[in-house]
């Protein structure tokens, strides 16, 4: 008998194609509402807020095999599950009541501004007695139902505090484009988001003290982003090792070890991270690791279209859609290059583990 997660996965690998191509009548409602009903949104979640408990390291390996599948569906459940992890690190109660529970069943889609990682807030705000005002636009966020979704935006004001808001779509003054064409990933809603002069009460605000919320958050949502590379490395790795027979084993079999290898490395470094109570001590570490994993999926999934051959360049075939995946990894928010100049900033990125990666 087929586990209902099996069979969840069987429905998303055979949707992975439509979705990457963003075909008419498929959207990734249909696997949130799946995340939800297998309680996938749930892991890493208190149960005192609604979650079913556990570490980190459980939502990122939740992600990871969902994005072994279809990575639309395991970055929209990476958007939706950054959006609770805001959620459930605020001290905000009213947020916990009200929208955590409709952000956890799928009800609505939840996305955040990750940009704002590493530049400044392109949101600015005006705080009043009892509301908050926003105003700004953002030229790409990720999970965007049409006229149903919440993001986490940060935005500043005029005296230099830095604030975290979670925006309802219902709010009036909002204006979501049209989804942007993309190489890959096209059923991901991802638009263009305008906020004319958003007015909001003051419980939408999730932290008035963006600077330390994001230094503690960070660390978190990278670790989960992770997750994406991982998924899409184990599964080209196992096409490739599929692929592989006694005609081109020779040529293969050692860039396929070493990938093996490596793989073994960066898993063996998510356990340790994902597995921590606090991140705080080991950013840069967190920040290394995806880089090194974007690395080897990017590697993986182009060894494995060399496997396969030329039946792996039609575009129906899984190699193809994979190939445009993948490309999206180095440009996701922050994007590859960002990354790197960050480190770059504390000394040199290729160090411990990352120094068997980028020989």
């Amino acid at each position: 008998m087929v586990s209902q997660h099996r069979t969840i996965e069987l429905s998303l690998a055979e949707q992975a194609g439509w979705l990457n191509e963003g075909v008419s009548g498929c959207s990734v409602a249909s696997s949130l509402d799946m995340l939800y009903s297998s309680g996938r949104l749930a892991h890493g979640v208190p149960e005192s807020l609604g979650g079913s408990g556990g570490t980190l390291l459980s939502a990122v390996e939740e992600i990871a095999t969902v994005s072994e599948q279809c990575l639309t569906s395991g970055f929209v459940f990476w958007c939706q599950r950054t959006f609770i992890e805001y959620l459930i690190s605020s001290s905000n109660r009213w947020l916990h009541l009200q929208i955590l529970p409709k952000i956890l069943r799928a009800q609505c889609s939840g996305a955040i501004v990750i940009e704002d990682v590493l530049s400044a807030a392109p949101v600015h705000a005006s705080l009043e007695a009892d509301t908050v005002t926003l105003e700004g636009f953002l030229p790409w966020v990720s999970n965007l139902q049409p006229k149903n979704f919440f993001v986490v935006v940060t935005a500043k004001t005029d005296d230099g505090k830095t604030l975290i808001v979670a925006v309802p779509s219902k709010a009036k003054g909002i204006q979501r484009g049209d989804d942007l064409q993309l190489l890959g990933l096209q059923a991901s809603w991802t638009s263009t988001l305008h906020l004319n002069k958003v007015r909001l009460p003051r419980q939408w605000i999730i932290s008035e003290n963006a600077d330390l919320f994001l230094s503690q958050i960070r660390p978190k949502l990278t670790l989960m982003q992770c997750a994406l590379s991982l998924g899409i490395t184990r599964r080209s790795l196992q096409e490739t090792l599929q692929s592989t027979d006694g005609d081109n084993e020779e040529a293969l079999i050692n860039r396929l070890r070493y990938n093996f290898f490596t793989l073994t490395q960066l898993e063996a470094q998510i356990w340790k991270l994902g597995s921590l109570q606090n991140l705080d001590s080991s950013k840069r570490e967190v920040l290394e690791l995806r880089v090194a994993l974007t690395r080897s999926a990017l590697d993986s999934v182009w060894l494995e279209l060399e496997a396969k051959g030329t039946n792996a360049y039609l575009k129906p075939s899984g190699t193809a859609r994979r190939l445009r995946e993948v490309a999206f990894l180095p440009v996701m928010a922050p994007t590859l290059l960002q990354v790197e100049q960050e480190l770059q900033k504390t000394g040199n990125i290729i160090s411990g583990l990352g120094a068997s990666v980028f020989k």
